[in-house]
């Protein structure tokens, strides 16, 4: 069973319940109500029994300190017994086996070639992944070389091999880091079909073909593919807001009800929030209470990318829903995950035969979010008195309430 997150930098939408909420919902310090479990042991829960793929184009691994960061993913993926390949250049080859020590093969490293098969396929030639395959049998870290320095031909290579194998992740290590916008912020997340959009902005040659080979990885099945300078890819790959560029084809996103099997997880975004001051504190009961109405967005076998529920029972009477639990991880902020899961609520509302839904919040722009959304401003009387009773009668004046009918 996949163990859910808990602490780091994620920023939520928003929302509120029987006091839960960042909609702007929020009073006093957190309570911790449920496990906390570490960003880094969520995304070893994912990783487990995979294979990853890493791709250090040059110059990156000229420099002894490029590898640090590498090293410690790897000693902490071994452990969880993923299968790393990593692909580096004949000049960063040795440097690599120094600095990997015990972690390093027992056997020589392969070298490939990229000139051999090229033009024919399938590409690489099965002996090279039957060889592939017979040293991640004997140890689960992989190191190859190419037969020369050049980093389009490692990006190629990389690209192709990846593909091949269809890894969970490819991993581009390069040193610029991830792509940056014409504003100069990081793009923390891209999306297949905004990829030849991002290409129109990026102006060096050598960065366009690792944005090329990122696309040519995804159509060709692989789960998703990040960017990342050298020294950054232990926080890319176990924090939630990253450090490079995650590459992903956004339509394998889809919403669909949690199972139980996801409680867990769910909660501990649910703590999070709270442990952030995005979420008001919640007992136990109350979180136990959110759970069994709770849709997510999963980003395909990634990981949940927002929560939110639909809470019906307090307002049986009044044919009513609340829109609560509601949390976008940052990665994925602005890219409509918030739009999509409110949606959905409203068709299982709808489904359940309410007459309206409503949201709290004490923040303007997530009251133009409902606004966009179709949500009409409310006053307090104007939605279920269920939801005002036990309610500090003081926080109701800074709130901001809206409604959206359904008959």
């Amino acid at each position: 069973m996949k163990k859910p997150p808990d602490a780091g930098p994620a920023n939520p939408l928003l929302v509120n319940d029987f006091g839960a909420i960042g909609l702007g919902d929020f009073v006093g310090k957190p309570r911790r109500s449920a496990p906390v479990f570490t960003e880094k042991t969520f995304y070893l829960e994912e990783f487990y029994g995979k294979s990853l793929l890493f791709a250090l184009i040059p110059p990156a691994g000229q420099r002894i300190s490029d590898f640090d960061s590498l090293v410690l993913t790897l000693r902490e993926l071994r452990r969880n017994q993923t299968r790393c390949v990593v692909i580096v250049s004949p000049s960063a080859l040795p440097k690599l086996m120094r600095r990997l020590g015990r972690l390093a093969p027992k056997e020589p490293p392969p070298v490939f070639n990229p000139s051999d098969g090229l033009r024919s396929r399938p590409y690489p030639p099965d002996s090279a992944v039957a060889e592939i395959w017979a040293r991640l049998r004997a140890g689960s870290i992989v190191v190859a070389s190419m037969s020369r320095d050049d980093a389009d031909d490692l990006t190629v290579f990389a690209r192709e091999l990846a593909s091949r194998l269809r890894v969970f992740k490819l991993l581009m290590l390069d040193r610029r880091g991830g792509l940056i916008d014409k504003d100069g912020q990081r793009l923390s997340f891209v999306e297949q079909r905004r990829i030849g959009r991002t290409m129109r902005n990026i102006r060096s040659r050598p960065r366009r073909a690792i944005v090329r080979a990122a696309l040519d990885a995804l159509e060709d099945g692989v789960g998703s593919v990040n960017l990342v300078a050298p020294g950054d890819v232990y926080e890319e790959l176990f924090s939630f807001i990253g450090a490079g560029t995650l590459f992903t084809e956004m339509q394998y996103g889809f919403v669909r009800p949690v199972s139980i099997d996801d409680f867990e997880e769910v909660e501990a975004l649910i703590v999070r929030g709270q442990t952030e001051g995005s979420l008001l504190p919640r007992t136990p009961g109350q979180i136990a209470q959110i759970l069994p109405s709770c849709f997510g967005y999963r980003i395909g076998d990634e990981h949940l990318a927002g929560i939110c529920s639909l809470l019906t029972e307090p307002y049986r009477r009044d044919r009513a829903g609340e829109i609560t639990a509601m949390y976008t991880l940052t990665r994925f902020q602005g890219e409509g995950v918030a739009a999509v899961l409110v949606r959905e609520i409203l068709k299982e509302a709808r489904a359940r035969r309410l007459k309206y839904v409503f949201a709290c919040t004490s923040e303007d722009r997530v009251g133009g979010f409902f606004s966009r959304l179709g949500f009409k401003r409310v006053n307090a009387r104007q939605v279920s008195a269920a939801k005002w009773r036990g309610y500090d009668s003081s926080r109701i004046k800074s709130l901001s309430i809206f409604r959206a009918e359904l008959d």
